[in-house]
């Protein structure tokens, strides 16, 4: 909670990205929809014919949008890069944890950081491969062989347990690597070495940690739609009202964040050098 300053830092670079591609999104719907009393069924409740005639007729306008997301998830990729840097580098050093301290290490090791990130984006993108598309190629054939469905739910359930758990591997295989070449400054390479060296030494303790702060942010949504529920966004007062909880559930999210790697960093403190001064 010391570094909440840290974290708002984080919530005015991811508002200013979502507002780039949000505030296009705004004058689309404003000069289209925004007078129409078709909107206002969407108010109480999803209204699937309301969104397909809006698509139907105004299509044309949303799908430039639709072209745009591709170029702000390439942005973000690049500050999702350099956030990771900064939030590791104050988790990593606590005590000297600062709004100066963030940007001078999301500076210094965006590059390294970079580089990590893509090699564990692309492990990633090969592990769904060789978990999914033979799922994907085998699954209707199967399904002539088994007696009912249940059968094939209960394997795509089990598969997808096992991709989580294998994301969840990466994940933390990726942070203990980041804070390897904070700690020691080594290559690319042995930073990826060492740090798989530090998850299997404490791989029950990092995946326990990584298991409870996942709950953590379930229970967090749950909590949020359980609010929706009861009442959402059904009357001009509650808009302003449920915005400003949602941009605090996605405050707390960015703390959620830092918590856990400054508990990763505190599990794996003994496995590696000091942080040079």
């Amino acid at each position: 909670m010391r570094q909440w300053r840290i974290a708002a830092i984080v919530y005015a670079i991811q508002l200013g990205l979502a507002l780039t591609l949000g505030m296009q999104v705004y004058e689309v719907l404003e000069a289209s929809i925004g007078r129409s009393l078709e909107i206002n069924k969407l108010l109480s409740h999803y209204d699937h014919t309301v969104l397909t005639d809006f698509l139907k007729v105004h299509g044309a306008s949303i799908t430039p949008l639709v072209g745009q997301l591709r170029w702000l998830l390439l942005v973000w990729l690049i500050f999702s890069v350099f956030i990771d840097a900064g939030l590791l580098y104050c988790a990593a050093r606590p005590e000297q944890a600062s709004g100066r301290f963030f940007w001078q290490g999301g500076a210094v090791y965006f590059f390294p950081f970079l580089k990590i990130g893509l090699f564990f984006l692309a492990l990633a993108l090969v592990w769904t491969a060789l978990i999914w598309i033979p799922t994907a190629v085998l699954l209707e054939p199967s399904l002539e062989y088994f007696s009912t469905e249940q059968y094939p739910v209960w394997l795509v359930l089990l598969l997808m347990v096992v991709w989580l758990l294998g994301l969840a591997v990466l994940f933390v295989w990726s942070v203990a690597s980041r804070l390897q070449h904070l700690s020691t400054g080594m290559s690319v390479a042995g930073s990826l070495a060492d740090g798989w060296r530090v998850f299997r030494s404490r791989k029950a303790h990092l995946l326990g940690l990584l298991t409870g702060f996942v709950a953590l942010q379930m229970l967090l949504v749950v909590l949020y739609f359980t609010l929706e529920g009861y009442s959402g966004m059904t009357s001009v007062p509650l808009i302003p009202v449920f915005f400003a909880v949602q941009q605090a559930f996605v405050f707390f999210r960015i703390q959620i964040r830092q918590m856990m790697y400054a508990a990763i960093a505190e599990t794996t403190k003994g496995r590696r050098p000091p942080l040079p001064v």
